[in-house]
């Protein structure tokens, strides 16, 4: 099976169509020539030795065309020096319509369109149409008034030109719309390609999305299996700070849980909606924690979504400071304040503010450790801010993944 696109075997269509063209027409000038030379040598016409031109000229191309297997340098040749001599023919031949001349000129204009592109056809269509307004507005002023007796001889060789040049012209125009149906039947195959190849591909994207999809169920499943083990080993234990340190644990692990939760539910696993995931989190802490509390809270996000792989550490560093928040902050009530902002590039904002009264508390907390961990994680910094109307933390972090951040 070729491995050619459409669009190659195309282009080499017309190439090919191109070269078997301007052959063609080269052997049709050069059998022309050849008979209008020896027709006009017969008969003595003044066209003779412009025909013995186009004779020499054709057969010199042929020969290059033949050794050479390239037509533009060729067509190039062939074309300025036909428009040479009629334009020759036009000027040095007086007590003439020049007719014909301006068929092969159409012959000419045409193919130079055709195989040699717009810029060369609109150069031949110019230069033969100032030949034509200088021959008309200065030298045919003195032929138009002229008696002329058209011999049976010149006029049959009047009828051959004009016969061989309309033939040029249809066979132009017959290969322009040859490749066009050509173009045209590869184009509908390519469409059907395509269309079969992209639906192949959603088929395939299904798949796969409906597999990555089980996946995260099953690590959700999991994960909730530990913390089902971890809170029946809790009640084991006497110690108000290793029940603590327990219910700590499941949280974070739950944190984990929720992101495979919400990929689950996903049509589209590639990034994660930011502001659903954080406000379902922060619902779920603010519920399981703060029991006889009453906290409410708002996220603002202008920022759509954070690649899967960041948002288990930016789940976890809002794991920590809301449970902060409810631990250390808030006696009976409060309000918590998530805003995240795109910035340039991959970087966004994250800042995080309770109205609560923190409990200092001189010793790093395993808790503020956790935070510069998944910070570091980010590749980002953060800093806290204590004001008179509560607590701020300011962080800038790097979704380095995600690819530039998505308004």
């Amino acid at each position: 099976m070729s491995n050619r696109t459409p669009t190659s075997i195309l282009s080499s269509f017309q190439e090919t169509a191109k070269f078997n063209f301007v052959w063609r027409i080269n052997l049709v000038f050069t059998i022309v020539g050849f008979v209008m030379m020896i027709f006009t040598y017969l008969i003595q016409d003044r066209f003779f030795k412009y025909y013995v031109l186009v004779f020499v000229l054709t057969i010199g191309s042929l020969f290059f065309l033949k050794y050479l297997k390239t037509y533009k340098l060729v067509a190039k040749i062939l074309y300025l020096v036909v428009s040479t001599v009629l334009g020759a023919a036009i000027f040095s031949v007086p007590e003439s319509l020049h007719l014909q001349e301006s068929l092969w000129m159409v012959v000419l204009i045409l193919a130079a369109f055709f195989t040699l592109g717009n810029v060369w056809g609109c150069f031949y269509l110019l230069v033969n149409t100032i030949f034509y307004g200088i021959y008309y507005n200065y030298q045919f002023a003195g032929t138009a008034h002229i008696s002329l007796t058209i011999r049976p001889d010149a006029l049959f060789l009047l009828s051959i030109e004009f016969a061989v040049s309309m033939f040029l012209i249809g066979y132009v125009m017959f290969q322009y719309g040859l490749i066009n149906k050509y173009a045209f039947k590869h184009a509908s195959k390519a469409y059907e390609n395509l269309n079969s190849e992209k639906q192949i591909v959603e088929l395939q994207n299904r798949e796969k999305t409906v597999l990555l999809q089980e996946i995260h169920h099953r690590v959700k499943n999991n994960m909730q299996v530990i913390v089902s083990l971890l809170r029946m080993q809790s009640r084991e234990i006497i110690s108000k700070e290793g029940k603590e340190s327990f219910e700590d644990a499941i949280t974070r692990i739950m944190t984990m849980s929720l992101i495979h939760q919400k990929m689950y539910e996903k049509e589209s696993l590639i990034d994660l909606d930011v502001k659903d995931y954080l406000s379902t989190l922060i619902n779920n802490l603010v519920k399981s924690n703060a029991v006889n509390k009453d906290i409410s809270f708002t996220v603002n996000s202008s920022l759509k979504c954070v690649s899967a792989k960041n948002m288990v550490p930016l789940g976890l560093i809002i794991n920590e400071l809301v449970s902060n928040s409810i631990k250390h902050a808030f006696e009976s009530i409060g309000r918590i304040e998530l805003t995240l902002t795109p910035l340039e590039g991959t970087s966004f904002s994250l800042s995080y503010f309770d109205d609560g009264t923190w409990k200092e508390n001189d010793k790093q907390t395993f808790g503020t450790q956790l935070i510069e961990v998944f910070t570091d994680q980010l590749d980002g910094t953060y800093e806290r801010e204590i004001i008179d109307s509560g607590t701020y933390f300011h962080f800038t972090l790097i979704d380095d993944v995600g690819g530039e951040n998505k308004l």
